[in-house]
């Protein structure tokens, strides 16, 4: 299926940014027959003979002049001269989208977006429906776009969509919004507004997944009602402790790994997705009951000297740090890192769980003012190493310690991941110096 652009045949297209994106986009276009320029704000990348590199800006304005299309890798800001004439820029999701015959199942939100993913990739793997989790949980779209699926599972982030024109999408969920990416997008507006874009051109049997308790985004969804479904609602809940989807008993809570709220949300989304997309009861029950989390997000280390350890380094907004900890009891916190705009006092509603604080990172000093005159008591860490040592000194027993920074990790960090391995690497090497011993898993014990 050639997308809305034509065949790509003899047309010039430009890609903006050479990483994992760049470079998937630009062999799909390639293969249609597009001569290809790309342009990257590094030097030190080594670029596919087949494809000319565009080196200065006065080429890349006279480049795009001359193109027909533009694709850009998510993240490149707006201010960046590759949008010098937007009207012929696509996102790299966007480019790819156009390709693919068979559905997709988009998810977008501002947290949870790679649990819900993952879940509802395997909950249709094991109900027999061959498919592949893409997007900004890994995979470009372009890298497996011709590939035969008989469905595509997007995880799509605000800055993919803000760039793609129709998602196209058989289902699409937005599963909750809170303010993020302000530096990029550059108001909380035009961040909502690229979040909503995962319904464009929605199926006409198609269906929105949207929370039930978020009015600003059940007002803004310019659907018919009868495509809209809310979560949870009389069908899909939780009821005597039981986990219903779309009607149909699918586990004890008290049974489950993951049972704090959001995990419980994250079943919903999932499960009435995957039902409604052909996916069975059986194969939708046995993921919930079997998974154990994804990396990085409220992961459980173990417990080590009296206290339960979280890695929870994808969270880098404050909302999802106050979701996150919700279910737990007193803790000591581990936040900071490098501030994305955002206003971080909403973390003040977490005083009453918490024995301490650790600020790391740029932002240690607006942790500092967020928690000035309460009763929480601050340290500031000049490495992750003395921020987990100092979380364990101030720790009093029975506290959880866990790392939910609040903020970005590109202050000392590539990536949240890298921190949030840090984290565990050095937890874990602080409980082998003191005797605590470690699983096969190679969690604490």
């Amino acid at each position: 299926m050639i997308n809305d652009y034509g065949a790509l045949q003899g047309k010039t297209v430009i890609v903006g940014g050479y990483g994992i994106a760049g470079v998937a986009a630009s062999e799909l276009a390639l293969t249609f027959g597009a001569k290809v320029l790309v342009y990257d704000d590094s030097s030190n990348i080594a670029v596919n003979p087949l494809i000319e590199r565009i080196n200065t800006s006065p080429e890349l304005l006279d480049a795009i002049n001359n193109a027909d299309l533009v694709i850009v890798s998510p993240g490149i800001p707006p201010s960046h001269l590759i949008f010098n004439r937007p009207e012929k820029v696509i996102s790299e999701l966007g480019f790819a989208r156009g390709f693919i015959d068979t559905p997709i199942l988009a998810v977008t939100g501002t947290n949870g977006k790679t649990t819900v993913t993952t879940l509802l990739s395997q909950m249709l793997e094991r109900s027999g429906i061959c498919n592949i989790a893409a997007g900004n949980i890994g995979i470009p779209l372009s890298r497996v776009a011709r590939d035969e699926f008989e469905m595509f599972v997007v995880e799509a982030s605000s800055f993919q969509l803000a760039y793609t024109r129709d998602m196209n999408a058989t289902h699409a969920a937005f599963l909750n919004f809170a303010p993020d990416h302000l530096n990029w997008h550059g108001s909380e507006d035009n961040y909502f507004l690229s979040k909503l874009k995962v319904f464009d051109s929605l199926e006409e049997l198609g269906r929105a997944y949207l929370p039930a308790d978020d009015e600003r985004i059940k007002a803004a969804v310019a659907l018919d009602r009868s495509q809209q479904i809310f979560l949870p609602n009389s069908s899909t809940r939780i009821v005597g402790g039981e986990l219903i989807i779309e009607g149909i008993v699918m586990a004890h809570v008290v049974d489950l790994h993951r049972k704090f709220r959001h995990d419980l949300t994250n079943f919903m989304f999932a499960g009435s997705m995957a039902l409604n997309a052909g996916g069975t009861s059986a194969a939708v029950s046995d993921v919930i009951a079997s998974f154990e989390g994804i990396e990085h997000r409220m992961q459980f280390l173990g417990n080590f000297d009296g206290h339960a350890i979280y890695n929870d380094s994808k969270a880098t907004t404050p909302d999802a740090v106050i979701c996150d900890l919700e279910g737990l009891g007193n803790l000591v916190l581990i936040a900071g890192g490098r501030n994305k705009g955002l206003d971080l006092s909403p973390l003040r509603v977490l005083v009453s769980k918490l024995s301490h604080v650790v600020a790391i990172g740029e932002a240690a000093n607006e942790i500092c003012d967020v928690f000035t005159d309460t009763s929480v008591h601050v340290s500031v860490a000049i490495s992750m190493s003395s921020a987990v040592k100092l979380a364990f000194d101030n720790a009093k027993h029975n506290d959880a310690i866990v790392l939910s920074p609040g903020c970005t990790s590109w202050d000392w960090y590539q990536s949240y991941a890298q921190r949030g391995q840090d984290f565990a690497d050095l937890t874990f090497e602080l409980a082998k110096t003191i005797g605590s011993s470690v699983d096969k898993k190679g969690n604490l014990v």
